[in-house]
Parts: structure tokens; C-alpha cells; sequence
């Protein structure tokens, strides 16, 4: 018998869902606001929560993590009336189970609640602190959800995809799923298909016997009989040229080679773990990359956050690679300055956890004997951005470290009052009759949300912030205008 939390602001989703509960034999308890229901989270021992999206005190998928985090960790199942794709997308980034739209059906009820209790009685996943990782972890669950999938990976023999924009740790994680596996302490080979020699790239991968082309004075085993027994990791795997990704799908599913000029094949067991940065979905509809392979590679798919989405990280990221270099240096411990952790927090670290890592060498390079890191340690170009934040063209400069030109409202459109597409109410009345009050306050505030959501959607900690608004108080005005977090 497990137990079972429901969130829900509506009385019969309620009823109905513990009806459902009882007759598969676990306990039920509801909660009507998303506070009460984190305090019954983190109160007792539960399994499973079926959690709504839109509720009076704020949106359900921004729970999901502070759910996640509790004691129990239980197991969430989104249940929503707005039921999109980009809302399911949101929500199993979060870590959810499923998501199901309302009214549910006693089979669409049971179903995911069956699976989850399921999972939970074989044990679940394996812990995030069981799990060696030689890095930082950090608080944010899409990192924490990251680990947890790379402590399932590590502990099978599944073929695992990692995917990522450059810096933001996948060949880390790869060296943590191969150092918590079986297959630990065996060979880890790292083939960078990036830097393959295009006209003997089949050599270097499977191998060649001597004089199977000019220069090749003797036999030589490639990358992939040398991860024989341990793990070979395909780094850019998106580089590898067509031709070679025919042979290698075989090796893949054969498990077995034949060098270059050979005449028999050589077994080779190894597991598979592969990376890239590029988006291979794509690549496939454009005839770069073979669908085959892809769907052989992602048995697992790890897709890594960018230190963007890892904002409230930033701060642990830096004090762990200034740790870490000022031991290996042998110099004194570091004070941060406020204003030195206000900048790191305004940079968008388009190089992300790799750039973190090279600019606290830089500082403490710079900082040498200085007790106390400043601003004036940091790159210029992070000085530069940390300025313009502090002058309020924060969202600009980040758009232009980000290569998003052009997605920045016009000065002109940014400037304009609101309310000021009414008659006779901007600067160059032409005598037309003014609005009222109330629908002027309106329009403006209708404007202000639309575009708090566009650049802040999915972070709520920043709209709260930003807007000055109580968390219930946002909603309401977002329901007032018809707006929807989701569809931002």
C-alpha cells in the first residue's frame, strides 16, 4: 500500500481522484493550494502526487522541483485543463512522471498511478549521493534530474546520448557513468569525431593490418578494439562522416570488426556513450546522419542544461572551480565581494560551465595576493556586461551574448507609454477622444505581462521578482488578460 498526495483546487477532480485511489488500495490525501501541499510533501512519507497546473497560489510545474526535493522524493503526475505540448515538455524536464490532460478517466488515472507505485516498490532510481560524480552538483533539479538519469545509465549497459551546447559537462558525465558502472577501471576511450582524419578514419576506428594502404608499416588496433572490455565515448558524434557511420552501425550491432586490409573479424565488447552539440534530428531530415544509428545511440538521452537555465548555480559553480584551483595553486582562501557575485550572476556565460571554469583561473591569476575578489579580477568583457545590466540594458547585452539580435523590442516600441495605441493618448494627440482610465491601466498592463512572460517564462522566482507582484496576484492578472505562462 503506498501513499498518494493530491494538489488540485477543484473539489470533485479531487473526489474523484481519491476514489481511485482507495479502490487500488493506497492512501489519499488532497490539498487544495500548492503551500498546502508542499507542506504535506515535505510532512510525510508519499509516494505519488498528482499535481495541477493552475491553481490559486501559483502554476503546479514550479512545484514539481520543491515535490521532487523532499524526503520521499515521490513521484509527480501532472494533471492540467491546458494540456500542451510545450507544458508536457516543461514538466518532464522538471522531473515529472506523466502528464495527463483533464477531465482525466479512471484509466488515464490509473495507468501512470500503477507505473509510479511499480517503480517505487523495485526501488526507484538509484540515489543522486550514491553517485560519483567528480564535479559540482549543484541545486537545480534539471541538473539534479541529469544525475539522476546518468545514475540509471551507469548502472546498465544501455547505449547512452548526452546532448548539450558546448562547456556544459558531457564528457564529465560520460567519465561518471563509465566510473560507476560495471565497467570501472577498464578502458575509457574517447574518440573526438570532430578531429577524425577524413581519408583513414576507418583506420583509426577499427584498426588496419600492416600494408593495407601506403604507410601503414604495421598492424595497428583501432579505438574501438582498444575500449574492448571498458566503454568507448563518441564525442561529436554528429562529425562522424556517413561513410564511417555505415561501418560502425554494424560493429554496433555486431559487436564484432574487421580491420582495414584484414581478412577476420575481431570481437569487441564494449559500451557505448556518445555526445554531441548538434541537433541530429535535424541533421537526419537533411541526410547528414543515418536514422539507424540515431536511434541505436539514444537508448538514453541526457539532454544538459545550459548554465542560463542554471542561473541560481552560478555562484556554486564559481566558489567550486576558485576552490579547487586555489588548492591546486596552494594559495589562500578568497572573499567575494558583493559586487563580484553581482556580475557573475548578470553574465549569460554563453561558454557555460567550461567558461566558468577558465575565467576563475583567470581571476585567480589576477588576483594573486589580493585577500578580497573584485570586479577588476573579472575579464573586461564581463565587466562590460555587469555595466550595461546596472544601466537596464541588461536583457540587450544578454541577447547580444547570445546571438539573439533583433528579438529586443525597437527603441521606439520600448519607449512608447502604454496604452498609447489609444486616440489623443500619446505624445502627438491629434484630439481624438481619450480612453477611460480603467482601459488605459489595462492595455498597459495587459502589454507589461505579455512581455515579462517573453523574456522571463519558466523562471519564477525572476517574474515574482521583477514584476513586484505576489505570487497569487500575478495570477490573477494573468487570468484576468487571458494569459498563459505556458505559451510563452
Amino acid at each position: 500500500m503506498g501513499n498518494v498526495l493530491i494538489i488540485d483546487d477543484d473539489h470533485d477532480i479531487r473526489d474523484a481522484l481519491t476514489r481511485v485511489v482507495k479502490r487500488l488500495g493506497h492512501q489519499a490525501n488532497t490539498a487544495a493550494t500548492l503551500d498546502e501541499g508542499r507542506r504535506l510533501a515535505e510532512a510525510g512519507d508519499v509516494d505519488v502526487v498528482f499535481l495541477d497546473v493552475r491553481m490559486p497560489d501559483g502554476n503546479g510545474l514550479d512545484a514539481i522541483a520543491d515535490i521532487r526535493m523532499t524526503a520521499s522524493a515521490p513521484e509527480v503526475i501532472v494533471i492540467t485543463g491546458w494540456g500542451e505540448a510545450d507544458g508536457a515538455e516543461r514538466a518532464m524536464r522538471q522531473g515529472a512522471w506523466d502528464y495527463i490532460e483533464k477531465p482525466p478517466s479512471v484509466r488515464t488515472m490509473t495507468a501512470p498511478l500503477l507505473r509510479a507505485m511499480e517503480y517505487r516498490r523495485g526501488g526507484g532510481a538509484p540515489q543522486v549521493s550514491e553517485f560519483r560524480f567528480d564535479g559540482i552538483t549543484g541545486k537545480n533539479t534539471r541538473r539534479i534530474t541529469c544525475l539522476e538519469l546518468a545514475a540509471k545509465a551507469a548502472a546498465g549497459e544501455v547505449n547512452v546520448l548526452l546532448t548539450g551546447q558546448t562547456g556544459t559537462g558531457k564528457e564529465l558525465f560520460a567519465r561518471a557513468i563509465h566510473d560507476n558502472s560495471p565497467r570501472a577501471g577498464r578502458p575509457f576511450v574517447v574518440v573526438d569525431c570532430a578531429a577524425l582524419p577524413p581519408t583513414i578514419v576507418e583506420s583509426v576506428l577499427f584498426g588496419n593490418e600492416k600494408g593495407a594502404y601506403t604507410g601503414a608499416d604495421t598492424s595497428r588496433d583501432g579505438l574501438i578494439l582498444q575500449a574492448h572490455g571498458g566503454t568507448l565515448f563518441l564525442d561529436e558524434v554528429g562529425e562522424l562522416p556517413l561513410s564511417a557511420q555505415k561501418a560502425f552501425l554494424r560493429v554496433l550491432q555486431e559487436r564484432r570488426l574487421r580491420p582495414v586490409g584484414g581478412r577476420e573479424e575481431k570481437a569487441c565488447d564494449f559500451r557505448l556513450l556518445a555526445a554531441t552539440n548538434q541537433d541530429l534530428e535535424a541533421m537526419v531530415r537533411q541526410g547528414l546522419f543515418r536514422q539507424d544509428l540515431l536511434f541505436r545511440l539514444q537508448g538514453i538521452g541526457i539532454d544538459l542544461p545550459t548554465l542560463r537555465e542554471l542561473a541560481e548555480d552560478v555562484r556554486l559553480f564559481a566558489e567550486h572551480f576558485l576552490e579547487r584551483s586555489r588548492l591546486r595553486r596552494g594559495m589562500p582562501r578568497k572573499a567575494l565581494a558583493d559586487d563580484f557575485v553581482a556580475a557573475l550572476a548578470a553574465y549569460p556565460w554563453p561558454g557555460n560551465i567550461r567558461e566558468v571554469c577558465n575565467t576563475m583561473e583567470g581571476v585567480l591569476a589576477l588576483a594573486r595576493d589580493d585577500e578580497v575578489l573584485y570586479p577588476i579580477h573579472l575579464p573586461l568583457h564581463i565587466r562590460v556586461h555587469a555595466a550595461r545590466f546596472r544601466m537596464g540594458d541588461g536583457e540587450a547585452s544578454r541577447q547580444a551574448a547570445n546571438g539573439e539580435a533583433g528579438s529586443t523590442p525597437s527603441a521606439s516600441a520600448t519607449s512608447r507609454p502604454p496604452g498609447s495605441e489609444f486616440p489623443g493618448s500619446g505624445p502627438g494627440d491629434n484630439g481624438e477622444p481619450m480612453p477611460s482610465l480603467k482601459d488605459f491601466r489595462d492595455v498597459g498592463e495587459a502589454r507589461y505581462l505579455r512581455t515579462l512572460l517573453t523574456r522571463h517564462a519558466g523562471n519564477m522566482r525572476k517574474l515574482l521578482s521583477v514584476s513586484g507582484l505576489s505570487r497569487s496576484r500575478l495570477y490573477a492578472l494573468l487570468k484576468k488578460h487571458g494569459l498563459s505562462p505556458e505559451r510563452f
